[in-house]
This record gives C-alpha cells, structure tokens and sequence, in this order.
C-alpha cells in the first residue's frame, strides 16, 4: 500500500505544482487570455482552482501542510494584488477571499482524506 501511496504523492506533486503554474499564468495575464470553464461563473473556477491545488499540495506534501496552507493563503493575496499592475484586470479582496476559501476546504479534504488512510492502515 505504501508504494500505491509514494506514486499517488509523486502524481499529486506534479499535478498540484502545474495547478499552481496555471493560476499564476491565468491570474496575470490579460483578461481576454484568462482560460474559461463553461457556464461556470468566475467565482466558481476561481475557488476550484484553489481547491485543487490546496488538495493536492497538502497531500503531497504532509509533513509540511502547515506551510502549505499559509503559502497558497499569500500566493491568493499577492496575485489579487498583483492584478492591479495589469490594465485590463482588478484585484478584488471578495476574489482574493473565494480563492481563500478553496484553499481551505482542499487542504481541509486532503487532510481529511490522510487522516482516514492513518485509521485505515491501523485497522487492518
């Protein structure tokens, strides 16, 4: 089970990592460039994108899911700021706050999601 468990982190480390490149990139470039879901509004793909990369970086990265955590809270609040620099875009703190609370509820998942392997593992 623990190498089942070592490729799921190794998977979650790349995909978690590419999440994170695409939020910065879809965050800063103009918004006529910014990638769309469709019929999901903005507020929406804002706090699944947080939600995946907060899940997956707390699962691949257990030992330090308290730096994380904090990480992806500052990365929120410096891209919303960071937004203000580009013409065609603004930094809103409710945009910063709905990427905020993806963040959470992935790493609140991925942590809840460890904490039932630990159970599981000692069950057996």
């Amino acid at each position: 089970m623990n190498a089942s468990l070592d490729k799921l982190r190794r998977a979650a480390v790349l995909i978690g990592w590419t999440a994170l490149l695409v939020i910065v990139v879809s965050t800063l470039s103009p918004i006529d460039a910014r990638p769309h879901l469709m019929d999901l509004g903005a507020d929406t793909e804002r706090f699944l994108a947080y939600l995946a990369a907060g899940a997956l970086l707390t699962f691949a990265y257990p030992r330090q899911r308290w730096l994380v955590l904090p990480g992806l809270i500052g990365l929120a609040a410096g891209l919303e700021w960071l937004q203000t620099l580009e013409m065609t875009r603004h930094g809103l703190p409710h945009d910063a706050l709905v990427k905020i609370m993806g963040a959470l509820v992935g790493s609140a998942m991925a942590s809840s999601f460890e904490y039932m392997l630990r159970r599981f593992r000692n069950a057996i």
